[in-house]
């Protein structure tokens, strides 16, 4: 009984060769499966990686263009992107014919931006990238990882970004303390008048000739000129400080109403301290005045100071609440006698840069560098 048991529980020859043979059948088919499973997989990682290396591109065009309003230097910055950023060893193809150039606007914060493309030539706020180059390449750049039995798989993705200079409230916050009445190749001196004053003038009388204050003036009239020509619609407020803070102009799209409120403080110039954390809450209040702030657009301040801060809260204790608004700071020091230092640091908290300017050629650089380097963001 025991032997009977034993040889009914041996493997036959026959059914031990039928596996074998099942096996060297099957597993060409698991290999082939394997192989394309793992394909797949690898064609949707490049497919990410590839709209990540155009996301970086365009956002190098955009800014190129932004500052430069050069289709070719954005061209430029676009291959140089790409070519930081290889795909399987591979960099993306980028020629001219893969960048649109034109305007992407929004009406409102529950919308997505619009892009339509503008005429060669014309001015735009934003750059599409679309990997056409690569899409319609005659030869396989990116091969998939293992042989496909005959099949012609392309990894050819097509993918696309837009980096949009967005739509922008701007709060001019200047310093008008008595500093600025002097010329930008003096030193102020509190118990003098500046040198370019008339005989008998005094803090209240117009602003004297050849002063920081004017110099100023005209460097905003070239900023506001610089906006009116660019094709987004921003709005623009003016804020002011000395010892004390005011706004003289709320957010508006009417840009000369803003030097008139410079103008007016031209005519009767009183100076005074410096208080720039004041300043800073002022126009942080211009930007966040709900009966004209739009609620889509990107809060940015410009700060101006000629001077040191020395009255009133610091200006640190401001940057808290930029931070939480979400807004930017800009900061320019204009002459020597102001703390570059301090400013920088300020700009810099708020997600900004510093400018310095000792004349009124570089002022007027500054402002037109800024207006180059507001926000932009990325819109699909």
């Amino acid at each position: 009984m025991r032997t009977l048991l034993s040889a009914n529980h041996k493997e036959s020859p026959q059914r031990t060769g039928s596996v074998m043979v099942l096996l060297v059948v099957l597993l060409p088919v698991l290999f082939v499966l394997s192989s394309y499973a793992i394909n797949i997989a690898y064609i949707e990682a490049v497919n990410a990686d590839v709209q990540i290396a155009t996301d970086v591109a365009v956002q190098a065009a955009g800014r190129a263009y932004m500052e430069t309003g050069d289709e070719a230097a954005a061209l430029a910055a676009a291959q140089q992107a790409a070519s930081r950023n290889p795909v399987s060893g591979v960099t993306i193809p980028i020629s001219a014919s893969d960048l649109d150039f034109g305007i992407s606007q929004r009406q409102s914060i529950s919308e997505g931006y619009t892009f339509n493309q503008v005429s060669d030539g014309e001015p735009g706020n934003a750059v599409r990238l679309t990997t056409r180059t690569l899409n319609e390449s005659s030869s396989n750049l990116i091969p998939p990882i293992f042989p496909t039995m005959g099949v012609d798989i392309q990894i050819r993705p097509n993918a696309r970004a837009i980096s949009t200079r967005s739509t922008m409230d701007v709060a001019l916050v200047i310093d008008r303390s008595g500093s600025m009445a002097f010329s930008s190749d003096e030193v102020a001196d509190p118990y003098a008048s500046p040198a370019a004053a008339p005989a008998g003038w005094n803090y209240g009388d117009p602003v004297p000739p050849n002063s920081r204050w004017l110099d100023m003036v005209a460097s905003v009239q070239s900023f506001n000129q610089y906006l009116t020509d660019s094709p987004q619609i921003e709005q623009l407020s003016l804020s002011t400080y000395s010892h004390i803070t005011s706004t003289e102009q709320k957010l508006t799209y009417d840009y000369p109403q803003v030097i008139d409120g410079l103008n007016t403080i031209s005519a009767f110039f009183d100076g005074g301290g410096t208080a720039i954390g004041q300043g800073m809450r002022e126009g942080l209040g211009a930007l966040n005045d709900e009966s004209v702030a739009r609620p889509y657009a990107v809060k940015v301040m410009i700060l101006l100071s000629d001077g040191i801060h020395n009255y009133g809260s610091s200006p640190e204790s401001a940057v808290n609440q930029m931070q939480n608004s979400g807004a930017t700071l800009f900061a320019i020091t204009f002459s020597n006698e102001a703390d570059q230092g301090r400013m920088q640091q300020l700009a810099e908290s708020c997600g900004g840069t510093h400018f310095h300017a000792v004349d009124a050629a570089q002022l007027t650089q500054a402002f037109q560098d800024i207006a180059k380097r507001l926000p932009s963001l990325m819109t699909l």
